[in-house]
Parts: C-alpha cells; structure tokens; sequence
C-alpha cells in the first residue's frame, strides 16, 4: 500500500501543481469554447474577475502539500472541494465532455483519503464537542 499511496501522491500532486501554474501563468493552450456554451459564459465571469486565479492558487498550493507528505491531508481537503467544481463543471456545463482527468484525479484523492484516513479520524466523527 506504501508504494500505491506514493503513486497517488505524486500524481496527484504533479497534476494539481501543473493546472494551478497553468492557471497562474498559462503555458498549456487549451482550445477554443463554443461562444454560446453555458461553460463560456462561466469563464467569461471567472476570468476577469480573478476568481480563477484564486482557484489556480488553491489547486497550486494543494499540489504542492500533497506532493511535500507530511503536509498531504492538508492538500487533500483544499483539492477536494476543487475537485467537487471540477467534475460538477464537466458534467453540468459540458454534458461529460473532458470528465476523464477530473475522474481520474478524484480515483487519486478517494485512494489518498482512504490511504491517510487515520489523519481523518476527527471529522468523520458523530460525537464532537468543543475543546475546553
């Protein structure tokens, strides 16, 4: 299982370290949208907004801790809800298409969670109360 979650660490971690530079500092072409896509119209308000540059940000900073180890569950719960978006985005705005890497990733992070599921062991509780 050691080698597994290194595996996953380090894919994980390279891809949401790449796409967050992307986003930060585009260097990957990515093809033209529709002009009347539901999806263009997102980004049209995204972009400009600087909101994507936070979500590179996230994704970038996230990639960077997954890919550290001590620092992956901190990784794993920014690119979760990223990947929540991610697949949301693909399945809603783009009927499926693209949905693959986002499938991928999220196989990767459910690996991760359960792999560092004793770092998890306090949210996943019914029985919390507040520290003295």
């Amino acid at each position: 299982m050691k080698i597994v979650t290194l595996i996953c660490r380090i894919l994980l971690g390279l891809i949401f370290v790449v796409f967050g530079a992307n986003i930060l500092h585009p260097f990957l072409t990515m093809p033209p949208m529709p002009p009347d896509a539901p999806a263009t119209h997102l980004m049209n308000v995204m972009g400009p907004s600087g909101w994507m540059t936070f979500i590179g940000a996230v994704q970038f900073v996230g990639g960077l801790l997954v890919l550290i180890g001590g620092t992956t569950p901190l990784g794993l719960v920014l690119l979760g809800p990223v990947l929540v978006n991610i697949l949301l985005f693909h399945l809603r705005l783009n009927g499926g298409q693209g949905i693959g890497m986002g499938v991928f990733a999220t196989v990767l992070e459910v690996v991760l969670i359960y792999a560092y599921r004793a770092n998890f062991a306090g949210i996943f509780t019914y029985k919390a109360t507040p520290t003295a």
